[in-house]
């Protein structure tokens, strides 16, 4: 317990370290929110149209589908301010570069200091953006969700930020063994898989996306917990295939520490 605590705590002073820095230039904070708006609002301006000659979209209806959105831009603000700016800064300056001794060195767990240890605290906004869509979609459905749905949503999202966390430092992991190959921009071109409804795609693209590359974890799961009943085994299973990342990940670090060459050997 006491490493949790130490642990939320030094991801605060990260967080608020970089909240300081980000705000001495506004301008970046005004223009991050009018992008984060407009890319949003194309996004669910897609959505209407898709429902405008429709009712369902691969079993889904319109409120669930905005659940579904606003779930999803939540994640993704969740990824872009803590995954995405320390996974660059693992693979290209600490591990090709050879420069993550003071995180090794440190009296913390370098993996934490290596993947948590800055953030982009503008990309927050995409949080509470996706927090309003979800709000905006429970209000379309005309009832609001029982306290159990609310629960597991929330749990299926702290396993869906867990497991998001897990892969994209397995595939900074990568430059351990192959420094050149870079896997990130298509890491982030899978993510955008997990906007949409799962039963839109074939059955071996939403296997590979529920349980070897979890995309359906992020969005779809929880969404689906929030407005229809819970499936315990669904929750299960996303327990599982998170708790499998994690542990990949943290092997993948240590075994990758032992091919490591620091930039002061």
């Amino acid at each position: 317990m006491r490493v949790l605590v130490k642990m939320v705590r030094l991801l605060g002073i990260g967080f608020s370290m970089s909240l300081r820095r980000t705000l001495a230039f506004r301008v970046d904070l005004h223009f991050d929110v009018m992008m984060s708006g407009i890319s949003l609002a194309s996004t669910l301006a897609a959505v209407l149209i898709i429902f405008g000659r429709t009712d369902h979209l691969g079993g889904w209806t319109r409120p669930e589908t905005f659940v579904l959105v606003g779930t999803f831009e939540l994640l993704t603000g969740v990824k872009a301010a803590f995954v995405d700016p320390n996974l660059s800064l693992l693979a290209n300056r600490g591990i090709r570069e050879g420069r993550l001794d003071h995180h090794l060195l440190a009296p913390a767990p370098g993996l934490f200091l290596a993947t948590l240890g800055t953030a982009a605290p503008l990309s927050c906004i995409h949080v509470l953006l996706g927090l309003g869509v979800v709000g905006v979609g429970v209000g379309m459905t005309g009832r609001a969700p029982e306290p159990v749905a609310v629960a597991v949503w929330l749990l299926l999202l702290l396993l869906g930020t867990a497991a998001t966390w897990a892969v994209g430092t397995l595939i900074g992991c990568i430059a351990f063994w192959a420094p050149k190959l870079d896997l990130q921009s298509i890491y982030g071109t899978a993510w955008q898989f997990g906007r949409y409804p799962p039963d839109i795609y074939a059955r071996p693209l939403r296997f590979l996306l529920s349980y070897v590359l979890p995309l359906m974890l992020v969005a779809a799961f929880p969404a689906s917990a929030l407005l229809r009943s819970p499936d315990w085994t669904t929750v299960a299973a996303a327990a599982a295939t998170a708790t499998t990342a994690v542990l990949a990940a943290s092997a993948a670090w240590r075994a990758g520490l032992r091919r490591y060459v620091g930039a002061t050997s």
